[in-house]
């Protein structure tokens, strides 16, 4: 969506103190609002650079204005307090009370931006059908969603682009979340991102990939997203690793008996016997008034059920377990069609892989089946999914942001130490990816050349993928030889203010010609 043409005249800080004019904050709260918003504003065309497929400036601070108006309460939390200690202990950087519509939240900037933007009160959920992953699923889009939104503040300060990696809330989430906003198309990212309403977010997700890129990369694909999902949750959630241990157990014991189909059948069987006889005998007692009243005051003097019935809502429950009943037979029937036997193995021996490997003894550390899994994943993205979207990339709008965007993946930081591009395993793989691209603006006419030599001249363009100067289409080449095939190459915006050197082992024919010495700038 185009940014309204008005938004660039418009006094957004202006428009904040209005707002806090008639707001019974303290002086400290808006003090610290002004500071933040004035930021934002000043950050975020950089941001929208860098990042690219974002909220225009216009939707983004326009929502954190509604946010803030909506607002009735917020207390900033100064450190050593009491209430300070309180949040800690509950892992908490602020609380939001949606009803009243109340912040309490730790004296910070950017936790004051996460906690006005939960005022939006929007989170993505999956329905039981989804049950291994229907909570660690929407928590890493929930949480990568919020990390989105506060990013322009963490990692950007009007004159740079820094990645705070020690203020990232999780970086395992931030990696999940990139791989899926970069695989998917913009239209479902918008969808996910800004709709109320219920949909079948899985299928959407699987048919949205499935257009661009062969099923069975998809399915791996999203198999390590959802494993490494489960992952990354259950050190969060003692309740999730308590239950999926639980699933695995009776998963396992699924895949055991329907490997044996004779076995698997009968006690389909039997199962449907037990459920005809609880059907005849909920039957006996509802076509009986005497018997039923009989049973409901059996019921209602066991202490367990004291008080809690009248005779009509007793019934009531009955027709319910009925109605269950009925239900549960209805699912044994549609079992023991041999097409669904099939689709019932598959489905069980596929939620035994995704929770296989996984420890859920709270003793054992799953440190590193995540990074076995990691690896799988970055490489298949690479591989299988980024490389096939820069191949059919046709414009050359699409073309400069898919630049900017696998520049802002090099930089998603892997761990607490190292970027992606500087993991040792992914090395050959981005190198590959990066080469790809450069084809691709090759193809396009976007950019100059400092060589005729084709490889030397890649290896030149691939260090842009390494810069974190903001804007790539400002950018300026310039290569010295400091002896016989080492060369320095200096990447700048054009001022001096900003530069980057880079030593490169170039060797070149008599045939080649190379421009040396000279500001080359990169694009046309």
């Amino acid at each position: 969506m185009k940014e309204d043409i008005f938004s660039k005249f418009k006094d957004y800080n202006n428009e904040l103190e209005k707002i806090l004019d008639k707001k019974d904050f303290s002086k400290d709260s808006k003090n610290l609002l002004l500071s933040m918003f004035y930021k934002l504003e000043t950050s975020y065309s950089d941001y929208e650079i860098v990042k690219r497929k974002v909220k225009t400036k216009q939707e983004y601070l326009e929502n954190i204005l509604e946010n803030i108006k909506y607002c009735n309460s917020i207390v900033l939390i100064k450190p050593n307090t009491d209430e300070f200690e309180e949040l800690k202990k509950e892992n908490k950087i602020f609380d939001v009370d949606l009803k009243l519509r109340k912040i309490r939240v730790i004296d910070n900037e950017l936790n004051l931006l996460s906690s006005i933007l939960e005022l939006n009160n929007f989170k993505i959920y999956l329905d039981e059908r989804y049950n291994l992953i229907r909570n660690s699923f929407p928590y890493i889009l929930n949480t990568g969603n919020d990390m989105d939104n506060t990013e322009v503040l963490r990692d950007f300060n009007a004159f740079s682009w820094n990645i705070n990696v020690e203020e990232i809330e999780n970086i395992y989430v931030k990696l999940l979340y990139e791989n899926i906003k970069l695989a998917l198309s913009q239209n479902l990212i918008n969808k996910i991102q800004s709709s109320y309403q219920t949909f079948d977010l899985i299928d959407f997700i699987r048919e949205d990939l499935e257009k661009n890129y062969d099923a069975d990369d998809v399915n791996e694909f999203l198999n390590i997203i959802f494993k490494v999902s489960i992952i990354i949750y259950i050190e969060q959630s003692k309740i999730e690793r308590k239950r999926l241990s639980e699933e695995k157990e009776v998963i396992e014991e699924e895949l055991t008996t329907i490997q044996n189909k004779k076995e698997y059948i009968n006690r389909i069987i039997e199962k449907k016997i037990e459920l005809n006889k609880k059907i005849k005998s909920l039957d006996l007692i509802l076509n009986n008034d005497e018997l039923l009243l009989k049973e409901f005051y059996k019921k209602n003097s066991n202490e367990l059920y004291s008080g809690m019935f009248n005779i009509k809502h007793y019934e009531d429950k009955l027709k319910r377990e009925r109605e269950k009943a009925f239900q549960k037979i209805e699912e044994c029937n549609k079992k023991l069609e041999p097409q669904n036997y099939i689709e019932d193995r598959k489905k069980i021996q596929n939620d035994f892989q995704l929770l296989k490997n996984i420890n859920f003894n709270e003793d054992e550390n799953n440190y590193k089946i995540l990074k076995k899994e990691l690896n799988k994943l970055e490489k298949i993205f690479l591989e299988k999914i980024l490389i096939k979207k820069i191949e059919a990339i046709n414009t050359k709008e699409e073309l400069i942001d898919m630049l900017y965007e696998l520049r802002y993946y090099n930089f998603i930081p892997y761990n607490n130490e190292k970027m992606l591009y500087e993991q040792k395993e992914l090395k050959e793989t981005i190198d590959k990816v990066i080469e790809n691209l450069i084809i691709k603006l090759y193809s396009f006419k976007l950019i100059n050349t400092i060589t005729t030599n084709i490889k030397n001249n890649t290896e030149i363009i691939k260090q842009i993928f390494f810069t974190k100067i903001i804007n790539l289409e400002e950018i300026y080449l310039e290569l010295k030889k400091i002896d016989n095939n080492l060369y320095k190459l200096y990447i700048s915006d054009g001022k001096d203010t900003l530069e980057i050197t880079k030593e490169l082992n170039l060797e070149f024919n008599k045939k080649d010609r190379v421009k040396l010495k000279k500001q080359i700038k990169l694009f046309k």
